[in-house]
């Protein structure tokens, strides 16, 4: 995997319905009204943003994140509006094994409505395409089943349960885990 090349090039992707970019600072006010659902962060490790500030210190991590080239975060952008409507990435990024996994949020407004899907995509063709990856994998909680929905969309094959494999706002979770080799191409 190209681990250079993807923070080199910094790729944008437009699909029928969104823009996809680099977060900002100047996303802050439209991340929070998303992150600060709790509907949104139900099904993960991180909290519901409770103030701005959550927000700021989220995509101050990613900017060091991006510079220190371990986690590619895309804004999704309703093109209709302009709007941030939710995230998603790439993350645990192995150059030797060529492998990376996935993981997106979307604004609780945009569910069911193929938004996830529709924005994954082309990051996920990109990984195969441009960077060489041979295996993306993904992960949601057992009972998530718009996220297992979503991973199936992008082509991925589900590979087993993590019994108990996180621990999310106290409660051990088992989690579902889904994945695309370059050989499903």
């Amino acid at each position: 995997m190209n681990v250079d090349k993807l923070f080199s090039e910094s790729p944008e992707f437009e699909t029928e319905r969104l823009r996809l970019r680099r977060l900002t600072l100047e996303d802050v006010p439209e991340y929070f009204a998303f992150a600060s659902d709790p509907l949104v962060s139900q099904h993960s490790l991180w909290n519901c943003h409770e103030t701005i500030d959550d927000s700021v210190g989220y995509i101050r991590r990613v900017l060091d994140q991006y510079e220190q080239q371990t986690v590619y975060i895309w804004a999704f952008i309703w093109k209709d509006t302009g709007e941030l409507i939710g995230r998603g990435g790439v993350f645990d990024m192995n150059e030797s094994m060529q492998s990376a996994e996935l993981g997106y949020a979307i604004s609780s407004r945009y569910w069911n409505m193929g938004v996830a899907s529709e924005a994954m995509q082309p990051v996920v063709n990109y990984c195969f395409r441009e960077l060489d990856c041979n295996r993306l994998a993904g992960r949601c909680n057992a009972g998530n089943i718009g996220s297992a929905r979503v991973m199936e969309k992008l082509g991925m094959s589900y590979e087993g349960l993590l019994r108990k494999q996180l621990k999310i706002k106290g409660v051990f979770t088992d989690q579902k885990l889904y994945a695309r080799i370059r050989d499903d191409l």
